[in-house]
């Protein structure tokens, strides 16, 4: 399950990469089209004037040739190579292209009318009237270097588009790298843990199968209490290591759910029963009450046992005095199995409320009173609750006591 966690988190971020290129190459696109539209408005600026200004200067060659014709100024008497080698028009040029910033080699041109009569103006052009009179030809230049100004005026955003997209992408194949070595290890890890489990679970069954062998053929020895000891210790770690292992297959989804109905209220008894002896050696006070007919429940039978039991135990376990403990079973009025376990034992601290369902969490009283546990057992019931699409909730004050509440839906 990690597995296709860490695959969906590094797609996610591959897909979210190529966005953010995406928008980037766009947005410099974008940056490029506005720098186009204003080169060109400003090109047709600078044309037009340096032709206002040519219009009312007496030393242009067009205008002294307008007016050695009576004033008279058109098309016919001024062709198009009086007009491209006017200087004075080639100096206004210069000056109005220079007023706009503009200090790039051009060429002038002048273009006749379309045959087909379109009127559409081409980029950097401007009509030749008033310098000739109602002349419908435009004068145009073209800039030879247009796109290599563009692109040196686009250098600082592009370098730095550049820049910040390598280093998002370092850090994203860093991190990748760094997250897919520790996945590696954390299932080295697991492997590790799980072969030493089981490798002690074999042995501590041998010994528990062993003191219960010499018990029976050797009555006498029934209530030693070194044989008390080894019969409770190897109970207690092989409880510690089938705990772990649960724990561990339900992360990495490796023993699933098997579903079947049930009934809730002898699944309880049961566990209740099978915890007798310690219930016994505590002096406990267990009561099971159900309110109303519960309906069949639909879930995993041997880790709704387990969860149960964990919850109990705990119960037993986490207490002072003589353990007083009362479950109760109902049917809410959504028709959802409600479950709580109050008991009377040393509760726990308002500041750790939040945290008591982390996995490997001790409270400090269990740390202060060496009671033994990984702090997997709640962490175990909260993923069992949530697999079995239901809510647990904790209520509890120090020295006064816990109750856990659990519902669960009927499918």
């Amino acid at each position: 399950m990690r597995t296709n966690r860490i695959k969906i988190v590094i797609a996610a971020a591959c897909l979210a990469l190529l966005a953010l290129i995406a928008i980037q190459v766009r947005w410099m696109n974008y940056s490029r089209q506005l720098l186009d539209e204003q080169f060109e408005h400003r090109v047709d600026m600078a044309l037009c004037n340096a032709v206002q200004t040519t219009a009312e200067e007496p030393q242009s060659t067009v205008v002294m040739t307008c007016a050695n014709n009576k004033g008279s100024c058109c098309a016919d008497i001024v062709p198009e190579s009086m007009i491209l080698s006017d200087s004075q028009l080639r100096k206004n040029l210069d000056r109005s292209l220079a007023f706009y910033n503009i200090n790039l080699p051009y060429s002038v041109n002048v273009v006749k009318p379309s045959p087909f009569g379109t009127t559409e103006a081409t980029a950097f052009s401007c009509a030749l009237d008033p310098l000739v009179t109602d002349d419908t030809r435009r004068l145009t230049l073209n800039f030879p270097t247009k796109q290599n100004y563009i692109l040196q005026r686009m250098n600082v955003m592009i370098g730095s588009s550049a820049l910040i997209l390598g280093a998002i992408l370092l850090v994203f194949f860093a991190a990748s790298y760094y997250l897919l070595k520790q996945k590696r290890l954390a299932d080295q890890n697991l492997d590790f843990f799980n072969h030493m489990a089981h490798e002690f679970k074999t042995p501590l069954t041998n010994i528990k199968l062993a003191a219960g062998l010499l018990g029976r053929k050797k009555p006498e020895l029934k209530d030693d209490q070194v044989l008390q000891v080894i019969t409770k210790e190897s109970n207690q770690l092989i409880q510690q290591i089938e705990r772990f292992l649960q724990m561990a297959s339900l992360e990495f989804n490796k023993n699933p759910l098997q579903r079947q109905s049930l009934d809730l209220e002898n699944l309880i008894r049961e566990i209740i029963e099978d915890l007798t002896p310690s219930i016994r050696e505590k002096e406990a006070v267990v009561e099971l009450e159900v309110r109303g007919s519960l309906p069949t429940m639909y879930g995993d039978a041997l880790h709704l046992r387990n969860a149960f039991r964990n919850l109990i135990d705990n119960a037993l376990k986490y207490c002072d005095t003589t353990p007083n403990i009362h479950i109760l079973l109902e049917t809410s009025k959504d028709n959802q199995i409600q479950v709580a376990i109050r008991d009377n034992g040393l509760g726990i601290c308002e500041h750790e409320l939040s945290s008591v369902f982390k996995e490997f969490n001790r409270g400090e009283e269990a740390t202060a009173k060496r009671f033994s546990g990984f702090g997997l057992g709640l962490a175990y019931v909260k993923k069992i609750v949530d697999l079995h699409q239901g809510n647990i909730a904790v209520a509890s004050e120090h020295k006064h006591g816990t109750c856990f509440s659990l519902s669960f839906p009927l499918k």
